[in-house]
């Protein structure tokens, strides 16, 4: 029986026969010798033991033996690969060069790759470069994937992170060669490290050009990140311009529509000052001014984001030269509207009404819908205001004020048309085609609730001013619906005087020498505390007193008496005994 030596390797302890252990021992001196004349030999040394330990693991385990032997260490030593297989000449250092791409150079047995990641090789976890060493790819096309998969789904980040948890990092040089597929033997560890002290030599003599690698990496793992939300503000304005021109193009197309008279006859504001065929040129040059700009960006972010060809110079110069012709054109209305607006006229007009011991002042709103019988097939409704067209209407500027005159001075009240004009005679002009004017029925004076203007008449801010004049000591009522128009009067103060003011539809009033003063008397504060008094001994204030304008207040033993017309206020106090 042969003799047993115990062997530490790799911190693994193993049993050994004596003429196994000469071998092996005689094997690793001509190891130590060969890489033994570097600093660096240390760590190829542990590596080679460590691959030792593992495949005299791997046989103790298969073998179920507790024993190493001879034959194991010749096997070993066979798949190891022996150091004069590669030291006797150039030539034989080439072939085996040669050969590297098997996976075995002494007996041509293929290995596979093992998946794990690797650190020489990483942008954040070195789960990329290891995935391209198991398939056979650049790393960099894993990192597009990855990406891509990121930006689509969002899956990308988590199938990462999982691989990055599941995936072990190659630390040792036998697994970074188990990880590329290559054969952890001799060859195989000297050329990895030759080389290693290849591209540590090359890095110590270039350090400033590491330093500026370096640099370059981080700039451009720094323009990677600033490329991302660089691209991600590109997509929102990409969709805000589409969205900017597809709304732009709607509200072209409904004002074009009412202009021709298509859809509901209300234009945009800017547009109902200028004549039908001016607003259409006005329009269309406004709309491809303010669309080409939103158009042109939309073009280069989609050049940018798809990587499409640019635009033809013809196409870029004309669309440019549309728009610089089309926001002179718009300068040129606005200038030319502008000018229509530089002289004001004020007509005055003066008409009488009957007088009247109370004046009722209301608001006439009366609608007129005439279908004629070729709208009535297209299901359209012409609506008309005392027979003209609702299209140029429906002006509300007007203001309605009131003055006193002489209590026996006939009434009347005075209208006041203004508008403006290129010229002092076309505003003049404009003022006349003003139709407004209200309309007495017994003793109630009708307003109506809009003027109108003559047809084909253009908006040149024209504004209605109504002054009435009533005699002094006149009795007025208004009704709520005129309310908004009255500019002098505090009708809110007034109504705030009755009891139930949000079902009050109308306020009194009494013509004085300085206007309107409200005749509702505000009502008195009532006192909850304040004992009920008995009919029998004192009678109510409407009945002592049939007027709206007196007042009696009973607290206790204090009566007071308020007469608002003749200005007399009486105190009485009960005396005591």
């Amino acid at each position: 029986m042969n003799k047993t030596i115990i062997i530490n390797i790799n911190s693994i302890v193993f049993h050994i026969e004596e003429d196994a252990y000469e071998t092996l021992r005689s094997y690793m001196i001509d190891i130590k010798k060969h890489f033994g004349n570097s600093a660096e030999s240390k760590e190829i040394l542990e590596d080679i033991e460590n691959r030792i330990a593992e495949m005299f693991n791997e046989r103790i385990q298969t073998g179920r033996k507790e024993v190493i032997n001879l034959e194991d260490v010749q096997q070993v030593i066979g798949q190891m690969g022996r150091v004069s297989d590669f030291e006797d000449s150039e030539e034989t250092a080439g072939e085996f060069r040669q050969e590297q791409a098997r996976p075995n150079f002494g007996g041509g047995e293929h290995v596979g790759r093992k998946l794990m990641r690797d650190p020489d090789d990483k942008v954040l976890g070195g789960v990329c470069s290891g995935l391209a060493h198991y398939f056979g790819m650049e790393p960099r096309w894993i990192r597009v994937l990855l990406v891509l998969f990121v930006l689509i789904g969002g899956s990308g980040f988590l199938v990462y992170v999982i691989l990055w948890i599941v995936m072990p990092l190659a630390e040792t040089r036998a697994d970074k060669m188990a990880m590329r597929g290559e054969v952890p033997n001799l060859q195989n560890f000297k050329k990895s490290f030759d080389e290693e002290v290849k591209t540590f030599s090359e890095n110590f003599s270039g350090a400033g050009e590491q330093i500026s690698r370096g640099a370059r990496t981080a700039g451009n793992a720094l323009g990677g990140c600033l490329g991302f939300i660089g691209k991600m503000i590109a997509w929102l304005m990409l969709i805000y311009t589409g969205l900017s021109i597809l709304g732009m193009f709607i509200f072209y197309v409904f004002n074009m529509m009412n202009l021709f008279g298509l859809e509901n006859p209300i234009l945009f504001p800017p547009l109902q000052i200028l004549s039908p065929d001016d607003a259409v040129i006005a329009l269309s040059l406004g709309f491809m001014a303010a669309t080409i700009p939103f158009l042109a960006l939309f073009l280069w972010l989609v050049r940018i984001l798809f990587k499409t060809d640019k635009l033809n110079n013809y196409l870029s110069l004309t669309m440019f030269a549309v728009w610089i012709v089309s926001v002179v054109g718009v300068i040129y209305y606005c200038v030319y509207a502008a000018q229509d607006f530089r002289e004001k006229s004020t007509i005055n007009v003066q008409k009488n009404i009957t007088p009247q011991k109370v004046y009722y002042f209301t608001e006439k709103d009366v609608r007129v819908l005439d279908a004629s019988e070729k709208d009535s097939l297209r299901s359209k409704f012409n609506i008309q205001i005392d027979g003209q067209d609702l299209r140029n209407h429906l002006h509300t500027n007007i203001g309605i004020y009131f003055e006193s005159i002489d209590s026996l001075s006939q009434p009347y009240i005075q209208y006041s048309y203004s508008a403006k004009g290129k010229t002092y005679q076309l505003a003049a002009e404009r003022a006349k085609n003003i139709v407004y004017e209200s309309v007495q029925e017994g003793n109630t004076v009708l307003f109506p609730s809009h003027f109108i203007l003559k047809r084909d008449e253009l908006d040149r801010d024209q504004y209605v001013r109504a002054t009435v004049y009533l005699p002094r000591g006149s009795k007025v009522v208004l009704h709520r619906e005129i309310e908004n128009k009255v500019r002098d009067v505090p009708c809110w103060e007034c109504l705030n005087n009755y009891p139930d003011r949000d079902h009050q539809k109308f306020t009194e009033w009494t013509m004085t020498a300085t206007g309107l003063v409200c005749s509702q008397v505000p009502q008195p504060q009532t006192d909850e505390e304040t004992p009920e008094i008995e009919e029998s001994e004192s009678p109510k204030a409407e009945e002592e007193i049939g007027r709206k304008d007196s007042i009696i207040r009973i607290d206790g033993s204090n009566v007071t008496i308020e007469v608002k017309d003749n200005n007399v206020k009486i105190n009485a106090k009960k005396e005591t005994e």
